[in-house]
């Protein structure tokens, strides 16, 4: 039998190594096309990144995986290409990584941490970097060799990311709201969450798995922010589950 199509979107300033494992796992059953953001240079590159690809390669089917800011630029993905997606599985959700100005969505980052991060990015990318991949992990999952092995596998690949990218990726979890985007998307979804995730709190994609049509959402214990790469094999099972449960790769 024919292998889908499955789409990654990555997360900000995270390459594909920390994919490898559950890629493993995926190519079973999948044909996977992985995207990262390295060469995208403004907040509107992301969605237009994805669309050029969906484009260039004819595809007319896929599912579509996405982790934290691919998270976003999944459901909007899944907004304008919804007859074409089999089904979607959220890393980490949110559909607005920042607070609400008017108080009425407190779930999120202030903006003003966002708007210092992109200043000091200009002087200090190294630093910003650090402090983010450290927020990655919850201390179980550092006592357990996560962080030092992402750490050693960040240095194996010598990423170094342009500046110009990483402040395009902040401004655009700044400026991207799809809260009223998913009342509209009605495709099978999952979502997988940890539990101690700082980057993006569970409350970030409960509110999510509450508006889509339909969705449902795990959580899984002692998590941070790339259960994926800390739970690979929680995070396979639960894929498989929720794909059988929802009838299979092929519906």
């Amino acid at each position: 039998m024919m292998k889908n199509c499955l789409i990654i979107l990555t997360g900000w300033a995270v390459g594909k190594f920390v994919w490898k494992p559950l890629c493993e796992m995926l190519k079973q059953d999948y044909n996977i096309t992985f995207i990262d953001w390295e060469d995208v240079t403004s907040a509107d590159g992301f969605e237009d990144k994805v669309k050029a690809l969906i484009r260039e390669k004819g595809i007319e089917r896929f599912s579509i995986i996405g982790w934290s800011l691919g998270s976003l630029v999944a459901i909007d993905i899944a907004a304008n290409f919804l007859s074409q997606i089999d089904r979607m599985i959220l890393f980490s959700a949110t559909s607005r990584f920042i607070q609400d100005e008017t108080g009425y969505y407190k779930i999120g980052w202030n903006r003003k941490i966002i708007d210092r991060m992109i200043f000091s990015l200009k002087e200090r990318p190294v630093e910003i970097l650090d402090s983010f991949y450290k927020n990655l992990f919850t201390s179980s999952e550092v006592s357990g060799g996560y962080y030092e092995y992402f750490l050693k596998e960040m240095q194996h690949v010598n990423k170094n990311y342009p500046v110009q990218y990483l402040s395009a990726g902040l401004e655009y979890l700044i400026m991207k709201d799809l809260r009223e985007n998913l009342g509209s998307i009605d495709i099978p979804t999952l979502l997988i969450h940890g539990g101690d995730d700082r980057i993006c709190p569970v409350e970030a994609g409960a509110y999510v798995n509450n508006c889509l049509k339909t969705s449902e959402m795990v959580v899984l214990a002692e998590t941070g922010h790339a259960p994926f790469f800390t739970k690979t094999n929680q995070c396979w099972e639960v894929i498989k589950n929720h794909t059988a449960h929802r009838g299979g790769k092929y519906d």
